[in-house]
Order: C-alpha cells, then structure tokens, then sequence
C-alpha cells in the first residue's frame, strides 16, 4: 500500500495539485486523500478508477507486455508484487474468486484471498527472508478454495521479475491438480541462491488446512 500511496503523491505533484484540491475533484475528505498517499489505508476499486482519471494515469507502473501476457492466459495467472497486491490478473483468476470485473481485484491484496496454509506458505517466505534475498523461483502446493468446486488442490509456480521502475514482482502461474498429493500435505519450494528449500504443512483429510504451525521456521533449517 506503501508504493502506491507514493505513486498517487507523485502523480498529483506532477500536475501541481495540493491534497484538498485531489479531494475536492473526487468528492472526499482530504483526509483521506492524506491516509492514501501515507499507505494507511487503501482506494477501493471505485477510487481507483477516479484517481487514474483524475490525475491522467495509470497508478500500477506495469511493463504492459507483461501485464497484456497475463491478462491474456487462458490459465490461473496473476502479477502480485511482494505484499501481495494484484498488480494483473488472467480471466480464470476472476472467475476463480468470483470476480465480475478486474478492477474488485486489481491494486487489491490477495492476502486475505489465501487459506490458512496458503498464509501459512506465505508468511513463512515473507519471515525468512525469502523476499528480501530474491529468490530464483518458487512452487506452492496447497488447498485451494474455488467459487463452484469447493477445495481443489492447486500448484502455483512464482518467478521473479524486475519492472522498468526496478520494483520486484512475481508473475504467478497455477493449475489445479487432479488429486491431492500422495503425503496430503501443504508444500512450498523454493531456490535461492542455487539451493533448494522447503516447507510442510499438514492439512486435514478433506483438505481443509489444519490449524498447525508449520514443521520449520527457521530459514537456515528449512531444506
């Protein structure tokens, strides 16, 4: 939220705008406008749209052939950058979660989006430090709650990528399995460095996740 409240300061200096003045344009407290660009709370879809309108740009800085790749998969497919924010996303993924149009997800985290071992997954790479290091890549597989199946079980590959602003994002790419692996467990795979690690999560028999923590947590003794 940080980074586009930075985007949305940026953009409104540019057209030497002062903050009561963006939120008279849009109709809001300036307050809110202050809470936005300091990353305290975040645009809904709606406002999104209004800012990019009122300020003449778009508020995700995107390589757009990566953003028109993903738009155009026929699979899951997303952009998401390390806090989890929807940068782009494929028309599978807003069926998936239910979603009428891009912009109830673009710019929107996908955190709460994710099941407990999903979180579980994820919170481990982000306390690890598997973030801040720049991992090769990554493969998550998990439980995935779908809007017509129910849990389906779902492997997600992550490869990193650099934007022309130098920002790092993960271009995520996912299909659903078949069956659920032989071991009914949560899995994360991870290279860093040349080297791979991994993480376990046990889930109940119907695969809903268990309310476990994980087997490791400690980076160094994850492998």
């Amino acid at each position: 939220m940080k980074k586009l409240g930075e985007r949305i300061k940026r953009l409104r200096r540019a057209r030497n705008m002062t903050q009561q003045q963006l939120a008279e344009l849009l109709g809001i407290d300036q307050g809110a406008v202050s809470r936005w660009e300091r990353g305290h709370i975040m645009p809904s879809a709606r406002y999104r749209q209004e800012l990019e309108r009122v300020l003449q740009a778009p508020l995700m800085e995107m390589d757009q052939p990566l953003l028109d790749s993903v738009n155009r998969d026929l699979h899951f497919s997303l952009v998401l950058d390390c806090e989890l924010r929807v940068l782009a996303a494929s028309e599978t993924t807003l069926a998936i979660n239910g979603c009428r149009s891009r912009s109830e997800l673009i710019g929107s985290s996908y955190l709460p989006m994710l099941n407990e071992t999903a979180r579980s997954l994820y919170l481990w790479l982000q306390e690890s430090g598997a973030f801040d290091e720049g991992i090769n890549w990554a493969r998550f597989t998990v439980p995935t709650p779908t809007l017509h199946s129910g849990y389906r079980w779902m492997e997600s590959l992550w490869i990193p990528f650099r934007l022309d602003s130098g920002e790092l994002v993960y271009r995520v790419s996912s299909r659903l399995l078949d069956a659920p692996p032989a071991e009914g467990l949560g899995r994360a795979i991870l290279e860093v460095d040349g080297k791979q690690r991994e993480l376990l999560i046990p889930t109940h028999g119907n695969n809903q996740p268990a309310r476990q923590q994980p087997q490791h947590k400690d980076w160094s003794r994850a492998m």
